[in-house]
């Protein structure tokens, strides 16, 4: 989708947005709600900026009010509070059950997934009416990611990361490291998830499922889509249809606990197959968008520092590799369990690049921390970039690349439940975090073992950046990244497997 065409569709809509504005303006504004931050054009501004920038308009926006911990944004139709400061989260996730995550369920079901009529009542929470579906799904998926549901995925998936780690060795020519990454985690993730009858096998899927991805805003958006959305509807459709087919195959019966178990929840709560596919295409998303740019960040803010590289390998070496029967060993339960600086280092990748912003609903009318009227029908956003950057949490140097923040021992005033977002925020965590570490921290480690990396421009620049993907916690880069990659002397042309250790694939990450 062009941006002119998104331009012509947001100008041709002003008069309606003006309409509806002095609508909303009837309600008046309380004055204990949090201060107004006001647009640079006045009542569309900064719909349009959000529509253009994405999350880095928080950021910009809480640049300028450093001295505010929250403040309200009008988005024509709507309001919204934006949380500036670590010191509010806690309270926000005290008043869940008001400031709730359920009604943006259905909104994404909606909007993103395209769900419509008896499908989304059935989706919808309860206390609005619905049958709760959404919910129960979302809870059915806690226990298919821990313990052996786990485990299972773990085993499926590191067999195909070993192959494209293998594949890597007889690389010649330079390659663009984030499609590299992009294609690995694929393969892998969804290979793990949705087993033998995979309908991701299909490259014409999953380059549907990233242009779905990469063009959600429209969508979420929802101003005229079958205009602005053209490309990320066709490419949705051709999703649904293509899971559509695999249930028809039986194939959910012959996959992981995580696809069974949200196959089932719905199926028996009534739901069609059609809107199953759709929420199930969504869920790719879900599954893909954070865990590659993560990858590749992760990769690339080690490679990037040649002496915490040295000290990384030093430690997956000493610590998570064995050799048996001629075989190099790389054990994911030692990674977990004893490469510290590897993980710490991973955990300060996620801190200061996440891009994602926490959103609830305000469900009634309200007093946060006994200071701010928050009104029904609110948006609420916690934007990552702000509040885990935030000096009051992590510091002087709260901007900078520490890999070492998160050791034991280290930085031990830090206040950090409620200053790290880049896994959402309680009770709403990412129940997918312990998969996708164990995924990302399996590559990274048999990477920096067995493999030099080196831009081909003889740079680790800095890269631009795609905020259209509103879904990627960690925002990938908009331009090419390429790489040449060369084995290491030392492990030259032997050969190489990883080992999963029953129930010990959860790790202690820090979470907000």
């Amino acid at each position: 989708m062009e941006l002119s065409v998104l331009t012509i569709v947001v100008v041709s809509g002003v008069l309606v947005a003006l309409f509806l504005h002095s609508l909303t303006q009837k309600r008046r504004r309380d004055p204990r709600e949090p201060p107004v931050v006001l647009p640079s054009i006045p009542i569309i501004g900064h719909a349009v900026e959000l529509i253009r920038h994405g999350i880095p308009y928080y950021t910009k926006q809480s640049a300028k009010h450093p001295d505010l911990v929250i403040y309200s944004m009008d988005m024509i139709t709507n309001r919204a509070y934006i949380v500036n400061s670590p010191t509010l989260v806690a309270a926000v996730q005290r008043n869940h059950r008001i400031i709730s995550f359920d009604p943006f369920l259905t909104v994404a079901a909606n909007r993103m997934a395209g769900i419509e009529g008896h499908g989304l009542e059935l989706l919808r929470e309860e206390q609005n009416g619905g049958q709760g579906l959404n919910n129960k799904v979302l809870h059915s998926m806690h226990p298919a990611l821990l313990g052996t549901g786990l485990d299972r995925m773990n085993e499926k998936m590191i067999k195909f990361l070993k192959t494209s780690m293998d594949e890597l060795a007889s690389r010649s020519n330079a390659f663009d490291l984030h499609m590299w990454c992009r294609h690995a985690i694929s393969v892998a993730s969804t290979d793990a998830v949705y087993g033998k009858l995979n309908p991701y096998t299909d490259r014409e899927i999953v380059d549907a499922l990233w242009t779905y991805e990469s063009n959600l805003s429209p969508l979420l958006v929802n101003v005229f889509p079958s205009i602005t959305a053209r490309n990320p509807l066709k490419a949705r459709e051709r999703l649904v249809n293509a899971i559509v087919k695999y249930y028809e195959a039986g194939g959910q019966h012959d996959s992981s606990e995580l696809a069974y178990s949200r196959w089932k929840m719905q199926h028996d709560g009534g739901a069609t197959t059609k809107d199953i596919a759709k929420l199930e295409a969504a869920v790719g998303i879900g599954i893909l968008s954070n865990t590659v740019p993560s990858t590749f960040w992760t990769i690339f803010d080690i490679f990037s520092r040649p002496e915490l590289l040295d000290e990384i390998r030093d430690e997956v070496r000493a610590k998570a590799l064995r050799v048996k029967e001629g075989i190099h060993i790389v054990d994911l339960a030692a990674i977990r369990n004893e490469c510290k600086l590897l993980v710490s280092s991973y955990q300060e990748t996620l801190r200061t690049r996440s891009n994602s912003a926490t959103t609830r609903i305000v469900t009634k009318d309200m007093m946060l921390n006994d200071e701010w009227v928050l009104k029904q029908g609110s948006v609420l956003q916690m934007p990552a970039p702000t509040v885990n950057r935030h000096g009051s949490a992590w510091g002087d140097e709260s901007s900078e690349f520490n890999p070492r923040r998160f050791l034991k021992g280290e930085q031990k005033d830090v206040k950090r439940a409620t200053a790290f977002l880049s896994f959402g925020a309680s009770p709403h965590i990412c129940p997918g975090r312990h998969f996708a570490t164990g995924e990302i921290l399996s590559l990274t480690a048999m990477m920096v073992l067995r493999y030099n990396l080196a831009p081909r421009d003889g740079s680790w620049r800095k890269l631009k950046l795609n905020a259209w993907a509103i879904a990627a916690s960690m925002t990938p880069p908009a331009e090419s990244f390429e790489v040449t990659v060369e084995e290491r002397e030392e492990y030259k042309g032997k050969k190489w497997d990883f080992q999963v250790t029953e129930g010990q694939g959860k790790f202690g990450l820090v979470v907000g």
